[in-house]
């Protein structure tokens, strides 16, 4: 999953080649992928809700995979940005109810570092698939870099097959109830959150090769060295916010996160040298990385009786922020933006995010 969602932003330029489109145009493809994800995973959560979860993430992770397959078959856009959105479907399945497994296996008082482990491995498959499906795309082409994502699905169906115990089938939520979460002005301020840092993140992280195309002249090799940067920068993220969480508590981590997020957007602007872009690189991709579980884990504790719930919600959150980043980004990046001012907006998002932020921190007033 962290392959997929993220492999796309280092061969835009061949899709778009390829395809004989704008790289705004080739962007949507990431907007279709987080689109369908963020749209359906509070439904698909619902009606999956009396399946065994096993044979569920099984299902989930082969639909994945077939999609991916499709979309490195597809010979034209209007193909490719169906197949995205069945390979968003196959995620929004499988993302959410990986969570909330992990959350049943730990318990109360590991919570945190058990959501973490489900975003680190997907930052995991971020550190180590996007640089390579990045080098496949560039040196092969676009379509053996889905090929590839499709084979690391496959092996993690493998994984979960293998690995996975089984989990007894949660109680029933019926569809009206899982929504009335959505009454608590809270659980809606946390979901807005994620949705506006997710947007700023990833409307600057879908267009990096023009970014640091047009900033710091890196293309090739030296592009993919700036993804490994910022996935090696998430695996440090995910999985040190769950530690953090743990022992700071959830609003104390995600005020660092979101600060260093806007601290390294705007400073991208600024990255003339390889040395400068992969220190940036590294800590941008942490902190964007580290909102997921500490968010996760205080809407959890709003409604610690839906998990799954609230975790689809903000699941759904993150990618329609990716969807809404990525289209924004290509509009502005096929009307002639500069890679600057793309980064500008990124920050403007991230502040927005980090008002909502200080909202839900405050403490209610006393009555």
């Amino acid at each position: 999953m962290g392959t997929d969602s993220f492999v796309l932003a280092g061969i835009l330029p061949q899709i778009a080649h390829g395809l004989h489109i704008s790289t705004g145009a080739a962007g949507q493809t990431i907007t279709a992928f987080a689109l369908a994800y963020g749209l359906t995973a509070p439904f698909l959560a619902a009606l999956t809700s009396r399946l065994p979860r096993k044979p569920l993430l099984v299902v989930a992770l082969a639909l994945f995979v077939l999609a991916n397959l499709a979309s490195a078959a597809a010979p034209d856009l209007p193909l490719l940005l169906t197949a995205r959105v069945v390979a968003g479907l196959g995620a929004a399945l499988y993302t959410p109810n990986a969570s909330a497994a992990a959350a049943a296996l730990a318990g109360p008082a590991a919570r945190g570092r058990a959501l973490s482990v489900i975003l680190g491995g997907l930052t995991v498959g971020t550190v180590f698939g996007v640089p390579v499906g990045t080098a496949i795309g560039q040196h092969l082409s676009w379509e053996a870099g889905l090929v590839f994502v499709a084979a690391v699905g496959a092996l993690a169906l493998l994984g979960v097959l293998v690995v996975l115990p089984g989990l007894p089938i949660p109680p029933a939520i019926p569809l009206a109830r899982r929504f009335a979460v959505l009454a608590n002005r809270r659980v809606v301020a946390m979901v807005a959150f994620m949705l506006l840092a997710s947007g700023g993140s990833i409307m600057v992280y879908t267009y990096t090769a023009t970014v640091l195309g047009q900033i710091a002249h890196i293309h090739g090799t030296g592009l993919a060295a700036a993804l490994l940067a910022w996935g090696v920068g998430g695996i440090f993220g995910s999985f040190g916010s769950g530690w953090l969480t743990d022992r700071l508590g959830a609003a104390r981590t995600l005020t660092v996160a979101i600060a260093l997020l806007i601290v390294t957007l705007a400073a991208l602007t600024v990255c003339t040298s390889m040395v400068f872009v992969i220190v940036v690189m590294v800590l941008n991709g942490a902190a964007g990385w580290a909102l997921a579980t500490p968010n996760n884990h205080r809407l959890t504790a709003l409604a610690p009786t839906l998990p799954s719930v609230v975790i689809s919600f903000n699941s759904s959150g993150i990618y329609l922020g990716q969807a809404l980043g990525a289209a924004l980004g290509g509009i502005l990046v096929d009307h002639g933006s500069t890679a600057r001012a793309l980064c500008l907006t990124g920050v403007a998002v991230a502040l927005a995010a980090a008002a909502v932020h200080g909202l839900i921190a405050r403490p209610a007033p006393e009555s």
